[in-house]
């Protein structure tokens, strides 16, 4: 059987939701007094500030 699918047609697709990601990184203090660093990957949809959503997230 010959395939059906070509990288380009993978590729080609684009996907409804488009959304950019960052990497946000939060520190907290441990028990022992030492810093300790929380990673977080989020995505910001389309139209929104990067800044709002963070805000968002670190007032929770």
């Amino acid at each position: 059987m010959a395939k059906q699918q070509t990288f380009g047609n993978k590729t080609g697709k684009s996907s409804a939701k488009s959304q950019s990601m960052i990497k946000l990184v939060k520190t907290e203090k441990s028990k022992t007094g030492f810093l300790r660093f929380k990673e977080m990957i989020v995505a910001i949809p389309d139209g929104e500030n990067v800044n709002s959503v963070i805000k968002k997230i670190t007032s929770k």
